[in-house]
Formats: C-alpha cells, sequence, structure tokens
C-alpha cells in the first residue's frame, strides 16, 4: 500500500471542512476530482472514511480514528519540507561565522567584514565574541570559522596570520593618579595589584601583565576573569589595573575608567586564525580581503 502525502492532505482538508466543494476550492481542484480521490483512498485501506449525503459528510469511525495519523504525517511532511527549503537558503546564502576575542583587530574588524559582504553579497555575517583561550574549541567546533585573536602557541591544525598591531594601554579607574596621563613608563605600575586572565598559557598571561620586569621584579597580581568584560568590571570596582590593547579605549569605553598609553612596552598583535582544512570559499575571501587591507597581511 502507497498512500500519497498528497492524498493526505486531501484527506485532512475533507476531514476539516466536511464539505467537498469547499474542501476543493482550498486544494485548488474540483469537487469531482477530490471525490474521486478519496474513495480510491478508501479503497486502497478497504474501508469508508467519510459518510456522504446530499446534505452533510461526515467522518466515519474509521475516518475519526485514521485523521490523527494523518495530521501527524502532514505536518512532519511541511517540516521536511520546510527543513529543505532552509537548507537550500543556506547553500545559496553562505554563513560565515566570525569570532572575536575582547576588541578584535580594532577598526580593521569591520572593515573586513564590510569588505566581505561586497565581494560576496549572498554571504550571511553572525558574529561570536569569545573568552581569551576559547578559540581553537571554537574553530574545531564549527562555532566559528575565521577569528580575530591576540597571538597565542598555534595547534598545526590552525593557521595563524598576524593583521593588526597596536600600542597597549594601562587600564585605571578615573580617580587614580595615573588616570589623566597622556603616557607613562611600565616601571611606574611596578606597585600597582594587576587583575588578569584566570586561565592561559602562563607565557602569555606574563607577557600581558610584563612579568619580569626589566629590574627583575614581578608585578603583584589579584583577581582574574575570563572575558575582557570582566576584567574591566573589576577595574572599575577598585580591584586593580590592566593591561589591554588600545583598541579597547574604543570598544569598551566607560565614564569610570581610563585607557593610558604604555611608551616603553611592545606593541600588542592580533592574528587572523582560520583552520588550515578548511575549503570554505567565504572563509577563503575573508582571509584575501583581510591581507589586502592589513599592512601586517601583505605579502
Amino acid at each position: 500500500m502507497d498512500v500519497s502525502i498528497q492524498v493526505i492532505r486531501y484527506f485532512c482538508t475533507l476531514a476539516e471542512e466536511l464539505h467537498f466543494g469547499r474542501a476543493a476550492d482550498r486544494l485548488n481542484i474540483t469537487p469531482p476530482s477530490l471525490s474521486q480521490q478519496i474513495s480510491r483512498l478508501e479503497q486502497q485501506l478497504g474501508t469508508k472514511l467519510f459518510d456522504r449525503t446530499p446534505r452533510r459528510v461526515e467522518l466515519t469511525v474509521h475516518g475519526d480514528a485514521l485523521l490523527p495519523f494523518a495530521r501527524r504525517v502532514q505536518d512532519d511532511h511541511d517540516q521536511l519540507l520546510s527543513w529543505g527549503r532552509s537548507v537550500q537558503r543556506q547553500a545559496m546564502s553562505p554563513v560565515l561565522r566570525v569570532g572575536v576575542v575582547a576588541a578584535g583587530a580594532g577598526t580593521l574588524t569591520a572593515a573586513v567584514i564590510s569588505e566581505t559582504l561586497q565581494r560576496v553579497p549572498s554571504a550571511r555575517i553572525e558574529m561570536r565574541r569569545m573568552g581569551f583561550f576559547e578559540v581553537f574549541d571554537e574553530l574545531d567546533a564549527g562555532r566559528v570559522d575565521v577569528a580575530f585573536a591576540p597571538p597565542v602557541p598555534a595547534p598545526p591544525r590552525v593557521r595563524s596570520e598576524p593583521m593588526w598591531e597596536e600600542p597597549r594601554v594601562l587600564v585605571v579607574r578615573t580617580d587614580h593618579p595615573l588616570a589623566h596621563r597622556e603616557s607613562i613608563s611600565i616601571n611606574e605600575t611596578n606597585h600597582e595589584l594587576f587583575v588578569t586572565v584566570g586561565s592561559g598559557p602562563t607565557d602569555v598571561v606574563n607577557w600581558w601583565v610584563v612579568d619580569p620586569r626589566a629590574d627583575g621584579s614581578h608585578p603583584r597580581r589579584g583577581p582574574t576573569a575570563d572575558s575582557i568584560e570582566g576584567l574591566l568590571e573589576l577595574v572599575a570596582a577598585g580591584a586593580g589595573v590592566n593591561i589591554a590593547g588600545e583598541s579597547a579605549s574604543h570598544h569598551y569605553r566607560r565614564e569610570e575608567l581610563s585607557f593610558v598609553r604604555i611608551h616603553d612596552i611592545p606593541s600588542a598583535r592580533v592574528h587572523l586564525l582560520s583552520l588550515k582544512d578548511s575549503r570554505d570559499p567565504a572563509v577563503e575571501t575573508f582571509r584575501a580581503v583581510a591581507r589586502e587591507l592589513s599592512p601586517l597581511g601583505r605579502g
């Protein structure tokens, strides 16, 4: 026995209308054609589904029993079609998931996204904020396709391309003695208490707080957080100071915070990370645009 979804739909519509004319109008067929299809279904099932008289149409006991199953089949088929259309739309409109750690690559991030959309108008960009050391897991899981992040030792499967460089700044409360300086030396922070990330490669964490200092001393460390938002919240609460890339002063500006450039330590770099085995054309376009727009990415 093979009952088509079209016949199931005919049965459900007639069961709702209990009138061949109205049901046929909804189905865009003629009443005789609908009657013929229902009769054929009854023959296939070997039972009567509707009682028909010149004045009324009613479900039989078997028709009433069949209705919930038929509706379930119809609903499942509608969901399947909806899923199929969604897959088609995604195939026609590629999704590019862009991960960003902290302030990303400053103004370069928006510039690369904008130019990528110009070159691939059908692309749909999804942005995802990530913790400092989540990027490799996010790439592996497919939750991001590319990511702007500070450099950390990358596993062999990950491509790491330098894209952005900017000075580092000391983040302090606005009532801090250094808050209104144009720039400072790192040595002026030797007695400060630093809030730092709570996990990650030790050498990376040490690099950000400049540990050890030139004289061999080590900065004092206090509370920790796993995101730039958490670190800045701690600074705003007076729990300590922090060192961040200068872009943070634009992306995370707050009335209670000041960002003071540190003039005698190396600048911070941001890399573009992606999986080496990716064959996604949108990823390749994004990488090409990033290399074109970033002086660090050329060549």
